[in-house]
């Protein structure tokens, strides 16, 4: 008597317990490259991307007057703890338009029951850089400062953490 094979149904169980794989990458020009430039913090610091410590990075844009960062920026925050188990630091950083301030920026975060740091681009950095011209807008840099991944505008939190390898 034949026992049924098993195989079939164990690969099943495996690929339904694998990491899942990010959406695509967005296209940009920056993609692949290494990038490195330097902001202020919330509180008046300053902070070089690629860091120091030379961990990942998952850099989160955002704008005051986002409205769809309402949504994403605490989505992502939410699954803080799971981009760090992966290695990387997530960092906010508030992109301040002509007349915005840092308080506007924290009152933003604060009003969608966010509080933590950020770095601040009231200058155009994060545009010259990275290509960063919509918000909100999400990029993995690995350890080295190379542009690893860049989100779609579909793309959700869990992409981003899938995207931190």
């Amino acid at each position: 008597m034949r026992t049924p094979c098993l195989l079939p149904a164990l690969a099943v169980v495996v690929a339904s317990c694998a990491v899942p794989h990010p959406r695509a990458s967005a296209p940009s020009p920056v993609l692949g490259q290494a990038v490195s430039f330097t902001l202020p913090t919330d509180s008046g610091g300053l902070v070089t991307v690629p860091t120091a410590d030379h961990r990942a990075l998952v850099l989160d844009f955002f704008g005051p007057t986002c409205p769809r960062c309402r949504d994403t920026v605490p989505a992502l925050l939410a699954r803080k703890a799971d981009v760090e188990a992966r290695g990387a630091q997530l960092v906010l950083v508030g992109v301040l338009g002509d007349g915005e301030s840092t308080e506007d920026a924290r009152r933003a975060l604060a009003s969608w029951g966010v509080r933590a740091p950020f770095l601040k681009d009231g200058g155009g950095v994060s545009q010259k850089e990275l290509g960063v011209d919509k918000l909100p807008a999400t990029v993995v840099l690995d350890g080295a400062g190379v542009v690893r991944w860049v989100a779609t505008a579909a793309a959700t939190a869990d992409d981003v953490v899938a995207a931190v390898r």
